[in-house]
């Protein structure tokens, strides 16, 4: 588990440089009830152009993760999504920029998805997942407990009909 002052790698926030702008993201490993993942490509001519990504987006002032994720994947992929549990959480300093990443599981919900905001989608079994390039911070993610989803979900609505 993750303190306030370190992060996955055991490294204390002063030993980071301090100066770089910060953005806090949240990304979701969204399963399908068939137990598919879906991923999306980024865009090109924008940060790490071409590689897949957890869907999501940058946290709005006020707004929790968890929120963060609902509207991002809306706006990106034009779906809903039911947001669950933390799974992990990394810090990343790129050169310019340090990158908080918030990775839940969250479960399709409805809608088809739509490429709005990303160059492609795919669902895909989870066997196939780390064969796909990502950038180092999404990579990162995938160091904490990941594979299986909450044993709960059936306490979603769409379960349990």
């Amino acid at each position: 588990m993750l303190t306030p002052c370190s992060d996955s790698r055991g490294e204390t926030l002063s030993d980071r440089d301090q100066s770089l702008p910060e953005i806090v993201v949240a990304a979701g490993l969204i399963w399908r009830e068939d137990g598919m993942l879906l991923v999306s490509k980024r865009p090109e001519g924008g940060a790490h152009a071409g590689k897949w990504e957890l869907p999501g987006g940058k946290l709005e002032p006020d707004e929790t993760s968890a929120e963060a994720l609902r509207r991002e994947i809306e706006e990106e992929l034009d779906i809903s999504v039911l947001v669950g549990p933390e799974f992990g959480r990394v810090t990343h300093d790129y050169p310019t920029l340090r990158v908080t990443l918030i990775g839940h599981h969250a479960l399709f919900s409805e809608g088809q998805p739509q490429p709005l905001g990303v160059a492609e989608f795919r669902w895909i079994d989870p066997d196939s997942l780390l064969d796909l390039t990502f950038p180092e911070a999404n990579a990162r993610l995938f160091t904490f407990p990941w594979r299986t989803p909450p044993a709960d979900w059936r306490i979603y609505p769409r379960l349990l009909g």
